[in-house]
Parts: structure tokens; C-alpha cells; sequence
């Protein structure tokens, strides 16, 4: 006799004021949760282990190295193994914030959401593995507010396989060194002569390394890591705005302003109303 899907709701697993809800989870084979369907969208990755996905019946092995995009009619079962137990990422969240965040930024491309379920599972590459491990961990973190929702699903444009082929082999224990440098205010706020010292290597062969692994410019990783810096400090302190920015080591007000708004869809002003629960003065 054949099971009939159970329903989840998004209300079962966030709390109260959480605009989504984030896991970072170890399965084996005997901690599958049951088939299913949502009254949610949903995006997942593995980080490590493998196991298999039973999605609207049909059964695919699963590992580390692939982005899963999840609609709320799709039935589907992710299971672990016994043999390698598998550490998965997932993010559900209301199928309202993403029409709303598509409509606003997506609205001339197809809805990936939509496609064929071969076009909702996304090669991750070096520079989309980076990514993912920046949102994984602003999303694990605070109360969970809407503004980092919305950063996460914008940038799903950078997630996206590119036309070009992936690097092959493993990300160089000094450039994997460098990102985990750039988090820190002494590196972006002293600019690619700090980045390329933080990673020993001089700016023009940092240039080079980013551009080939990433996809980008030393430039576009500190914007990036200044922004997210700012975005931390509008929500966790008082602070003028002004000297947050000179804390990043730019200078121009109104730049900073095109700069963040570009990131976070909200000038910084907004983005700290709208994250806070009360207004600062």
C-alpha cells in the first residue's frame, strides 16, 4: 500500500519573530526524517558523507558538492548512511519572501524554483562553496531576521553553475587561508596591499588566483567582507554609521552607501531599522 507524503509547516519549525529556519545536521541511515511535502520553499546542501535523496519518486544519491533548490509540491525524503554519516545544510523559508525577493530582483528570469528537477540541483564550485560557507554561518547566528534571508536568496546569482568549467582540484591551503583572514577588520580595512600580506603572496598573483578560483577581484571579496561587517555592526550596536564605515577603511560616504545597498537591497539606515526590534536614535 503506498504511504501518502506527510504535510510540514513552516510554523512547526521557526520561532516566533525568525523569518526562516536554518539546520546544520548530521544524518545516518537510521535519522531520515519521514517523505514529505512543504508548505515552504527550501534549499540544502551537503558538506560532507554522502547518502540519497527520494525526491517525487525517484531516488538520487547525494554528496558533498551540490546546491538543492526544494518546492513546496515537491515529495522528498533526504536519508543519510550509516557507512558516512552526512552533514547537510538547510534553509526553509516562506514561499512569500522568495516571490518577493524574485518579483524585485529576478523577475525577467525563469523561476529556478520552477525548473525540471535536474536544472534545481547546482554544481558547487570553488567560489560557491565559499559563499555557502559565509551564509552558513550568518544564517546559524542571531534571531534570524528577514534582512539575512534576503541577502542569502540575492545572492543565489553567485550560487548559480557558471558557463565556464570549475577549477579541478582542491581550493590552495594559502588562499583558503586568505579567506578565513578576511573577516578580520585590520585585513579589509587596509585593502588588496593587506589582503595579498594576509596571504603571502604578492597583489598581482592574488589578483590572478582570485579571478581563476572565485571568479572575482581581491577588490569584490573585500567589498563583500566590509559590507558584512557593516551589516553586523548596524544590528548589534549604536554606532554612527560614519564611523562604521571608516572602521571598513572607505572614505566616501555616498559610495558606501551604493555599496551597501547593492549587497542588502536597503540603504544602512533601513537595514538597521528593519533589523532591530527597537529604533535607535
Amino acid at each position: 500500500m503506498k504511504t501518502s507524503p506527510r504535510r510540514f509547516r513552516l510554523r512547526d519549525f521557526v520561532r516566533p519573530g525568525e523569518a526562516y529556519h536554518y539546520a546544520c545536521t548530521d544524518l545516518t541511515l537510521g535519522q531520515s526524517a519521514r517523505y514529505h511535502d512543504h508548505d515552504y520553499h527550501e534549499v540544502f546542501w551537503v558538506l560532507r558523507g554522502e547518502g540519497a535523496h527520494l525526491l517525487n519518486g525517484q531516488t538520487q544519491a547525494l554528496r558533498a558538492g551540490a546546491l538543492h533548490l526544494i518546492r513546496p509540491s515537491d515529495c522528498h525524503r533526504v536519508m543519510g548512511s550509516d557507512q558516512a554519516p552526512m552533514r547537510i545544510v538547510n534553509v526553509a523559508f516562506r514561499s512569500a519572501a522568495w516571490r518577493r525577493i524574485r518579483a524585485r530582483y529576478f523577475a525577467a528570469e525563469p523561476d529556478w524554483f520552477e525548473l525540471a528537477a535536474a536544472k534545481r540541483v547546482w554544481p558547487v564550485d570553488a567560489r560557491a562553496a565559499a559563499r555557502l560557507d559565509h551564509w552558513s554561518e550568518r544564517l546559524a547566528a542571531g534571531h534570524r531576521p528577514a534582512v539575512d534571508l534576503d541577502g542569502f536568496l540575492m545572492d543565489l546569482p553567485q550560487l548559480r553553475p557558471a558557463g565556464a568549467q570549475a577549477p579541478a582540484g582542491p581550493l590552495p591551503d594559502w588562499l583558503a587561508r586568505m579567506q578565513r583572514q578576511l573577516a578580520r577588520p585590520e585585513v579589509f580595512a587596509g585593502g588588496t596591499p593587506a589582503l595579498a600580506r594576509a596571504a603571502g603572496r604578492s597583489p598581482s598573483h592574488l589578483a590572478r588566483a582570485v579571478r581563476h578560483w572565485f571568479g572575482r577581484t581581491p577588490t569584490d571579496l573585500l567589498n563583500e567582507a566590509r559590507l558584512d561587517y557593516s551589516a553586523r555592526q548596524l544590528t548589534e550596536t549604536s554606532r554612527p554609521i560614519i564611523d562604521i564605515m571608516l572602521d571598513c577603511g572607505l572614505n566616501n560616504l555616498s559610495h558606501f552607501y551604493a555599496l551597501f545597498r547593492h549587497r542588502h537591497g536597503m540603504s544602512p539606515r533601513r537595514y538597521r531599522l528593519q533589523a532591530r526590534p527597537t529604533v535607535w536614535g
